[in-house]
């Protein structure tokens, strides 16, 4: 396939995290189209296994305003490589260090957004104190590994980056791919 040739981006709106742009592509047909583009700071999403249990929080999601059950995610900071912001946030958010973080790959969150979600999970734990931001409401539940298949098929997890890792990491258990609990 023939890649779109960008001749025009017009900046529509910018914030701290989100900037929306309307560039003007030409199609491989020769056909010119206005294509709207979403940039969106990298993240990651980092999965603590704590003995026989993975480490989950409950968070307020203002823009639903409802509870979520995730596990501990956030942005990139400039300078900061995906690892290093793993386990910033995996501190942070539980309080939690890690002693080991492994890549479990990465996807991309929208189609039309630049964005790119790199997943972990966290072994080898120290508890701490959690350090969270001021937008933060965060309470931890530990909850058994046995029980994730049932938790991912009640759809009570809504947030693609959890529900990926968890599928993952299920995956990989079972066919002894890369790691061990």
């Amino acid at each position: 396939m023939k890649k779109w040739k960008l001749v025009n981006t017009k900046l529509l709106c910018r914030s701290d995290h989100v900037s929306v742009f309307d560039d003007t592509v030409i199609l491989p047909s020769g056909k010119t189209v206005t294509f709207t583009k979403i940039e969106l700071k990298d993240f990651v999403s980092v999965l603590p296994i704590v003995e026989d249990k993975v480490v989950l929080i409950k968070i307020l999601r203002y823009p639903r305003n409802c509870l979520s059950l995730e596990i501990p995610s956030g942005h990139i900071e400039d300078g900061e490589s995906p690892k290093e912001t793993a386990f910033r946030e995996l501190e942070e958010e539980t309080g939690y260090r890690a002693e080991q973080l492994e890549s479990i790959g990465s996807f991309n969150p929208l189609s039309r957004s630049t964005q790119e979600a790199h997943l972990f999970i966290a072994k080898n734990l120290k508890k701490g104190a959690q350090r969270l931001e001021v937008t933060e409401q965060i309470e931890m539940k530990l909850t058994p590994i046995k029980d994730l298949p049932k938790l991912l098929t009640s759809g009570i997890i809504k947030h693609p980056p959890t529900l990926i890792a968890l599928q993952r990491f299920l995956f990989m258990n079972e066919t002894g791919e890369n790691f061990s609990v």
